[in-house]
C-alpha cells in the first residue's frame, strides 16, 4: 500500500479523508544562494508535503518553503513536560487513502483512540448531570429536542435536514438553493432558538449565522447515521479499531516527523514568503530574508487568511481577489490542564463539561490505560476571540477561574500546562475555512482556480467534498498532477 500513490496514473487521486503535517528534524540551511527549480511549494502542511512528495516521485525538482520553524500546518502537537497535546487534527480514518499511503511508508505508529469521559453541563446557570438533563429546568429545548444531550444536538438535527444525497454533486444548481445562513435554514425547519444557541456552542464555526447551510451539509454528508435507534451520535465520535479511527502515538507531530523523512529535498524553514511574481513563463518568490527563487510553477498551499498579506504581482482582480481577501476562517483556542485530583468523584458528575460560558467545552481525555489524564478546554468563534486578547498566563488563569466558578470541585484539582491559539498563529490565522452564506455559489468556484497558469492553489480551503486533512492531501496531489499534465 505504501507505494500505491507513486504507481498511480497522473490523473488518478485516491479519495479518502484525513490528517497530517511535517516538523523540525529538517533544520534550515544557514545560507541559500538565489537559484531556480522546477516547482516551488509554499506551505509545509499536509497539502504542501503531499504535492512535494508526488512531484518528487516523478523526478521533478521541488523546493518546499515553510514560514514557520517547523513543518506541520494545522497538525500541531504542543509538547510539554506534562505531556503532548494535539491542537488540531488528532485522528486518522480508514478512508484517508492518500495520507495513509505516506503514513504506512513512513512507519507511523498508530494507536486506537484512548477515548474521553462523558460530559456534564453548566447551562442556564445550573450544573446538571447528563442523566438529569432531559427533565432539568436548565433544559429549555422544545419537544423531542429535550431528550438530546447538548453536544449531540448538531449531528441529528443537521442529518435530519441534510438535503445532500450525493456528496460528489453537493454544489449542483438544485443544492445551491441551500447556500443560506445555517441558523435561518434550521429555524425554518422547526429547530428551536435554544437548540440553535446550544449548537452554536459546539459547532466548529464562527457562528451559525455566518455559516452556509449547504457548507455544513457537505461537512456531514459523509458521516453515517447511527445504526442503533437508541444511540444519538456526537459529531466527533470516532470508533476504535481496524474499521475506525486511530491516533498517533506521541501526537500528530510524530507522524509529521516520520513523513518528513520521505522528502528528498530539504525544506526551507523559518523564512516567510513576502512576494510572488507571476510571469508567462514562470514565477518567482521573495522571502523575508531577501532570498529569491524562480520556478516553472508555484503551488501555494497557505490559507487565504495568510496569502492576503503576501504581495502577488500582477495583483489578482475580480472573483479571485475577492476569494483571497474575503475567505472566512474559524478561530479556535485550546487551554490544557492536568487533573491533580479526581474532582469528578467529589461532585459525582462526568469529568467533561459543556457550558454556555465563554469556556465552552472541556474534553476529559483518557490515557492508554483508560484513566482521565488531561483536559482540553476548547473554545471557538467569539469565545476564542475573547480569550485571544489575553497573554497566555492570563488566559490560563482566566479559564481556570471560570471553570472553578462553574464547578467548585475543580478548585485545587487542576493545573494549567499550556495554551494554543490558531487565530494568533501568524502563519495560519485560523483553524479551518468556512463558507459564509452565498460562498458556495460565489466564492467556491474560485478557491482552487489557478492564476495565470503558473500560480496554483491547494489546501483544505480548495477542497471539493473530501473530508478533513485527507482533503488537504488530495488537493496537494491534484495540483501536483496538474503540473505534470502541463509540463511533463
Amino acid at each position: 500500500m505504501s507505494k500505491s500513490i507513486f504507481q498511480a496514473n497522473r490523473r488518478q487521486v485516491i479519495i479518502g479523508g484525513l490528517s497530517a503535517a511535517l516538523v523540525a528534524g529538517c533544520a534550515p540551511k544557514s545560507t541559500w544562494s538565489t537559484r531556480e527549480t522546477d516547482v516551488l511549494v509554499i506551505g509545509g502542511g499536509i497539502a504542501g508535503i503531499s504535492a512535494a512528495l508526488r512531484l518528487e516521485a516523478e523526478g521533478v525538482n521541488v523546493q518546499l518553503i515553510e514560514a514557520d520553524k517547523q513543518l506541520g500546518g494545522r497538525c500541531f502537537t504542543l509538547r510539554t513536560e506534562d505531556g503532548s497535546f494535539d491542537c488540531g487534527a488528532s485522528t486518522v480514518g480508514p478512508n484517508y487513502g492518500n495520507l495513509l499511503s505516506y503514513a504506512y511508508e513512513a512507519d507511523v505508529p498508530f494507536i486506537a483512540p484512548p477515548g474521553k469521559e462523558k460530559f456534564s453541563y453548566h447551562i442556564n446557570g445550573e450544573f446538571v448531570h447528563p442523566d438529569a438533563w432531559e427533565t432539568s429546568s436548565a433544559n429549555r429545548l422544545v419537544g423531542s429536542e429535550r431528550s438530546i444531550l447538548p453536544e449531540q444536538l448538531e449531528f441529528p438535527i443537521l442529518m435530519k435536514n441534510n438535503k445532500i444525497k450525493d456528496v460528489t454533486n453537493w454544489n449542483s444548481e438544485e443544492m445551491l438553493a441551500y447556500d443560506v445562513a445555517l441558523d435561518r435554514y434550521l429555524k425554518e425547519n422547526g429547530v428551536s432558538d435554544e437548540a440553535l444557541r446550544l449548537i452554536d456552542l459546539t459547532s466548529n464555526t464562527m457562528g451559525l449565522g455566518q455559516t452556509s447551510a449547504l457548507f455544513q451539509m457537505r461537512e456531514f454528508a459523509g458521516i453515517d447515521t447511527p445504526k442503533k435507534g437508541d444511540k444519538v451520535r456526537e459529531v466527533y465520535d470516532a470508533s476504535n479499531g481496524p474499521a475506525g479511527f486511530y491516533n498517533v502515538k506521541g501526537g500528530m507531530l510524530t507522524m509529521i516527523e516520520r513523513i518528513a523523512t520521505l522528502l528528498k529535498t530539504e525544506p526551507m524553514l523559518g523564512d516567510p514568503v513576502v512576494a510572488i511574481d507571476v510571469e508567462k513563463d514562470g514565477a518567482s518568490v521573495t522571502m523575508a530574508s531577501g532570498k529569491k527563487i524562480r520556478a516553472k510553477s508555484v503551488i501555494c498551499t497557505v490559507p487565504y487568511s495568510v496569502l492576503r498579506s503576501i504581495a502577488i504581482t500582477p495583483a489578482p482582480t475580480g472573483p479571485k481577489k475577492a476569494a483571497i481577501d474575503d475567505a472566512l476562517y474559524t478561530l479556535t483556542t485550546h487551554v490544557f490542564f492536568i487533573p491533580t485530583k479526581p474532582y469528578w468523584e467529589e461532585d459525582g458528575h462526568p469529568a467533561g463539561l459543556v457550558s454556555d460560558d465563554v469556556v465552552e467545552r472541556v474534553m476529559a481525555n483518557h490515557d492508554e490505560d483508560g484513566k482521565v489524564s488531561w483536559l482540553d478546554v476548547w473554545m471557538n468563534g467569539a469565545a476564542a476571540a475573547k480569550v485571544d486578547t489575553m497573554p497566555e498566563k492570563e488566559m490560563m488563569a482566566f479559564v481556570q477561574a471560570r471553570l472553578e466558578k462553574m464547578r467548585p470541585s475543580m478548585k485545587g484539582a487542576i493545573t494549567p500546562v499550556g495554551a494554543y491559539s490558531w487565530g494568533q498563529n501568524e502563519f495560519v490565522k485560523g483553524n479551518k475555512y468556512i463558507m459564509r452564506p452565498g460562498d458556495a455559489r460565489g466564492m467556491f468556484p474560485w478557491l482552487a482556480e489557478p492564476y495565470m497558469d503558473r500560480l496554483r492553489f491547494a489546501g483544505e480551503h480548495t477542497r471539493d467534498y473530501e473530508a478533513g486533512l485527507e482533503a488537504a492531501a488530495t488537493s496537494g496531489m491534484r495540483e501536483a498532477m496538474a503540473y505534470l499534465d502541463q509540463f511533463a
